[in-house]
């Protein structure tokens, strides 16, 4: 009897230590599993983010004459050795422009039709003298790479991912032709180099900094 009364309890004791180990198991497991939605998620936006850089690689490759000046949402053509010219791609992505830009004081609107450089019709157009039948909705090569940069920039923006062009470290011409790159950031990351911002991508140097989600491509 009393060899009985010292083991009571011994096996809720056993129970408890039982459920101890399990519940250290499981919280293991948990962590695990959100580590890997973590990493799945990440891989999946950085494949996005890639392709999102080549392609916006392959639209400036197809405007390498398309150059302005100014900022903001206005922009003038200008030739390629202007003082202050940029190529049209990259100052379209780089600036404030969501969804509408002017480019040589014409409205270029994503959002409706009518001003997206799309062809509305037909019209007759007397080029010396020969009549022809042009597109009724035309746009100059500027405002066409305004518009494609606009479409490209709202396709991000829908992954929530954040783009900017900017001229790479080391490259002091600003010329597609010479190299650009192609900075994408998600997350609380910016599309930036900057030494100074904690946030940016990578420093000025283009070097990464810890913690950040971005990536840089280098465009030619």
């Amino acid at each position: 009897m009393m060899s009985y009364h010292y083991q009571r309890g011994v096996g809720l004791i056993e129970v408890m230590v039982a459920v101890l180990l399990l519940s250290i198991a499981v919280l293991g497991f948990s962590a695990l599993q959100v580590r890997a939605v973590s990493a799945t998620d990440e891989s999946l936006v950085r494949t996005k983010s890639l392709t999102l850089a080549r392609n916006l690689s392959e639209v400036m490759r197809a405007y390498p004459n398309a150059y302005v000046t100014g900022s903001g949402t206005s922009f003038t053509t200008a030739s390629p050795t202007a003082t202050g010219a940029v190529s049209t791609v990259q100052a379209v992505v780089s600036s404030s422009a969501a969804n509408t830009v002017t480019v040589d004081t014409k409205t270029i609107d994503i959002t409706n039709p009518a001003n997206g450089c799309l062809s509305t019709g037909t019209k007759q157009e007397t080029v010396g003298s020969v009549v022809k039948t042009i597109p009724a909705q035309n746009c100059n090569m500027s405002q066409l790479a305004a518009r494609d940069a606009l479409m490209f920039k709202k396709i991000a923006k829908d992954e929530d991912i954040s783009m900017t062009v900017v001229t790479c470290p080391g490259t002091t011409t600003q010329a597609i032709q010479t190299q650009m790159c192609v900075i994408a950031a998600w997350n609380e990351t910016k599309a930036m180099l900057s030494t100074s911002d904690s946030a940016a991508c990578a420093n000025e140097n283009g070097v990464y900094k810890s913690g950040s989600h971005c990536l840089i491509s280098e465009a030619y």
